[in-house]
């Protein structure tokens, strides 16, 4: 996943660069199938990204480490142009998804390590498949964030990252309709994820409408 925002003048051509270029880009590498974009309605940054591939190799492999090396003209003057950025490699932990829904609401956190089991358990004994019966929605996921993908990925473009840094967490619930996604998985999960968040961090609880998505056929 990855957050992404610019200027007000900027995003008409943002949003034209993201939809024609930028995910055909991604779709078409090696062991990628799917992206989507999304709009916030309620977020920090405006908007969001879900890439999907094989596996978390496909993360920075060689494939795409050259095409983050060789952008196009238009990527090199949209991308330095970012006023808002963040990156979520991660691993799927448990899938219950079913299509694409209108609308994405986005769970947040830090997870306490201690309580990873307790999370694990709760949702294998069937948290998201219960959710999913509940009105409008129709899908959800646990993902984590793989630190190596992480790293590699840092490694590719330069960067430098906290090599102590604590996992980021996130559950998407896909429905039907944004309010009453939110409130309807807002109910259900936030009670339980408060209670398993590393002590002074929170639980983040953000609201999108979906805008594109662009898929690999063969």
């Amino acid at each position: 996943m990855t957050f992404t925002e610019v200027s007000s003048e900027l995003e008409a051509d943002f949003n034209e660069w993201y939809n024609r270029e930028h995910l055909m880009e991604r779709v078409n590498i090696d062991g990628f199938r799917r992206a989507r974009r999304y709009e916030a309605v309620k977020a920090e940054i405006k908007y969001l990204s879900t890439y999907e591939a094989l596996d978390s190799d496909n993360i920075a492999s060689p494939d795409y480490v050259k095409v983050l090396k060789t952008p196009s003209d238009w990527s090199k003057s949209i991308m330095p142009q970012f006023t808002k950025w963040h990156r979520m490699p991660c691993r799927v932990e448990a899938d219950y998804t079913c299509g694409i829904g209108a609308a994405l609401t986005l769970f947040r956190f830090y997870l306490d390590p201690t309580k990873k089991q307790e999370l694990l358990d709760w949702i294998n004994k069937g948290a998201l498949e219960e959710m999913n019966k509940l009105s409008s929605i129709v899908g959800s996921c646990l993902v984590s964030v793989d630190i190596e993908a992480d790293k590699r990925l840092a490694n590719a473009l330069g960067q430098t990252i906290d090599r102590n840094q604590n996992t980021e967490w996130a559950i998407l619930v896909e429905g039907s309709n944004s309010n009453v996604t939110t409130e309807t998985s807002s109910g259900y999960l936030s009670e339980k994820l408060k209670s398993l968040i590393l002590s002074g961090t929170e639980l983040i609880v953000e609201k999108y409408q979906f805008l594109y998505s662009n898929q690999r056929i063969c």
